[in-house]
């Protein structure tokens, strides 16, 4: 019977800062674009756009909006907040990014190392956006055929946790 356990997988989630000197909006989405891109290299993905809305008036500190990244065309939302006068924005994913592959195959490794035998887990295929918070289930099998589920966690850290349910 496959135990109950807790380990961090870490995925891709980024954040960030940037001036943008006033509504230079196509900064700000290049920007968000170029760090996507640097935290999915380990995915083999690419940003293919980032839409943020435009404000009507010029942003001023404390406001926040959310732009939307697509990514193999998934939505992943980045929360932006104005943190001066000056335009500099802080920005952090709402969603963190999954390979399901490459997740299925760091929790077998890890599982197998943790419990001492063989464990095989299925995640399925593509990539999955999972909110902040939110959780999705993967299959655990062991070499005898005892299957159990995992529960896969995205953490505000941009990676996640998971544990075999019991």
């Amino acid at each position: 019977m496959l135990s109950a356990l807790v380990f961090p997988l870490a995925l891709a989630g980024c954040s960030g800062s940037f001036s943008i000197g006033g509504p230079d909006y196509e900064a700000l989405e290049k920007d968000i674009a170029t760090e996507l891109d640097k935290a999915y290299t380990s995915m083999s993905r690419k940003v293919d756009s980032v839409k943020c809305p435009r404000l009507a008036d010029e942003p001023a500190t404390g406001d926040t909006f959310v732009c939307v990244a697509k990514v193999d065309d998934k939505d992943i939302r980045v929360d932006v907040r104005v943190e001066d006068e000056e335009g500099t924005v802080k920005f952090a994913t709402r969603d963190v990014a999954f390979d399901l592959a490459a997740t299925a195959a760091g929790i077998s490794t890890d599982a197998t190392d943790q419990l001492g035998f063989a464990v095989t887990v299925d995640c399925g295929q593509g990539l999955k956006i999972v909110e902040v918070g939110s959780t999705f289930t993967c299959t655990a099998i062991e070499a005898e055929g005892d299957s159990a589920t995992v529960v896969v966690t995205a953490r505000n850290d941009g990676g996640s946790s998971w544990e075999i349910a019991e």
